[in-house]
């Protein structure tokens, strides 16, 4: 893992590994690798399903081990370095369990890695002091649940944060050598891709470029899917994406569609230390890819992106079909009268909590309508006296014309009323200005299996 004298040019195969890989994936890799592998890189880290996972410290049922597989295997075989984020939220606990995931598939495979490991939890009194010491930790996006700037009270009420590592703190790992692989927590999708490109001399906006279009493996293909790996080349001044399945394609129209996602402006996208800017860039075929040039990088101050989930009550729900159309042209009016019922009971009275309705499907025929009741309050028992409580009053509330003395709605699986335990928010999401990249990170190294397990 050292860098070069030779023109800045690096290769890449990217997938995701928090998802199972997609049929012939071995195929695929084979194909990549006749096309050359400097660097073989997988984003296994994000908040596209919000807090809870942060919150809770769990994590999605997905066999980590059987996802990375194939790719060690290359990686064994080709003496190839890799660069993995891991856990989902990416906290401590995410990372941990991934890496046990490590252990197994190597200690099965008979495999071992010298590791780099990079984690990005940080601790609630450490965000609480920076606020107090007079750091402006600023919200991310203007939503009026966040706000403007982080305090130390609403820092020490997170249960759990992480912040997302930029390029920088890999590049150094991969500059101090002596290591197989990088793995993460929660990071920069696009940081994992940027920094062996930046590690082999390229450009900070065409690392960048690079990044944004691998990010999401597959998904930037056409059709776009997520199982499906990406090989993704870069120089001093282009891009080049292909697809090492014959049966997905990458095209202009796919790549440039991707290089919008996730961003609140279609052409810029604000990172650690600037803003990738895309929109001068040009896309043309070439051979069995695309190749891409023009992406700029704006300098400004350096700041990581601060994710922290807080606990918000406890859930509980009731899923429920409706067939009536009398009643489905009385909807809003039947579920009006079931909040007046419920907020006009003693027994709540001064008692925090929300209650949602929700309809699934346009007209009542063969099929339900479906409805599912949501309550969230202060605790799990009172969430799920709430739900029944309201369910009740919809399921025998009487509305107009209706034929018949109760049973409003159906009930398609027991227990009735199903709790689901902690609710989590957003209490951080906002941008913690840093002097030094790694400020707030700790590196380690290890190497997997571990002894002892």
């Amino acid at each position: 893992m050292t860098g070069s004298d030779r023109a800045p040019e690096v290769r890449i195969l990217s997938f995701v590994n928090h998802i199972p890989p997609g049929r012939d994936v071995e195929r695929s890799i084979d194909r990549a690798l006749e096309w050359g592998v400097d660097y073989i890189v997988a984003q296994g880290t994000g908040s596209d399903w919000g807090p809870y996972w942060l919150g809770s410290g769990d994590a999605p049922a997905t066999d980590l081990g059987n996802n990375v597989r194939p790719y060690l295997r290359a990686a064994v075989a080709h003496r190839i370095p890799f660069l993995f984020s891991f856990g989902i939220a990416g906290a401590d606990v995410h990372l941990e369990r991934s890496l046990a995931a490590l252990d197994r598939v190597c200690e099965q495979e008979g495999w071992s890695f010298r590791l780099g490991v990079v984690a990005t939890e940080l601790e609630p009194e450490a965000l609480a002091e920076f606020a107090e010491d007079g750091r402006e930790i600023r919200r991310a996006q203007e939503v009026d649940e966040l706000a403007e700037c982080l305090s130390p009270d609403a820092a020490r009420r997170l249960v759990r944060a992480v912040g997302l590592i930029g390029p920088e703190p890999l590049v150094d790992l991969l500059g101090r050598g002596g290591i197989d692989g990088i793995v993460t927590g929660r990071a920069l999708d696009i940081a994992l891709f940027m920094a062996p490109a930046m590690f082999s001399g390229v450009p900070r906006a065409v690392a960048g470029h690079l990044g944004k279009l691998l990010e999401c493996a597959g998904f930037a293909l056409e059709p776009g899917d997520s199982a499906q790996p990406v090989w993704g080349r870069a120089d001093a001044e282009s891009v080049e994406i292909r697809s090492p399945n014959p049966d997905y394609r990458a095209t202009v129209k796919s790549l440039a569609s991707h290089s919008f996602y996730e961003r609140s402006d279609p052409t810029k996208e604000d990172n650690p230390g600037g803003t990738l800017d895309l929109g001068g860039c040009e896309y043309e075929i070439v051979g069995d890819g695309i190749r891409s040039r023009g992406a700029q990088w704006r300098d400004a101050p350096y700041t990581v992106l601060v994710e922290g989930a807080e606990l918000a009550g406890f859930r509980s729900v009731v899923l429920m079909g409706v067939r009536d159309p009398l009643l489905l042209d009385q909807f809003d009016p039947w579920v009006q009268a079931m909040r007046r019922d419920v907020d006009g009971a003693e027994r709540f009275a001064g008692r925090e909590y929300e209650i949602g309705v929700r309809r699934y499907g346009d007209t009542a025929g063969e099929t339900a309508v479906g409805v599912v009741l949501d309550v969230v309050a202060e605790t799990q028992e009172l969430a799920s006296e709430l739900a029944y409580f309201a369910f009740i009053r919809l399921f025998v509330g009487p509305y107009r014309d209706r034929k018949t003395t109760a049973g409003n709605v159906e009930v398609p699986f027991m227990p009735l009323v199903m709790p689901t335990g902690p609710v989590y928010r957003f209490g951080a999401y906002h941008l913690l200005p840093l002097e030094d990249p790694a400020e707030v990170f700790t590196s380690s190294r290890l190497t997997v299996p571990r002894s002892g397990l």
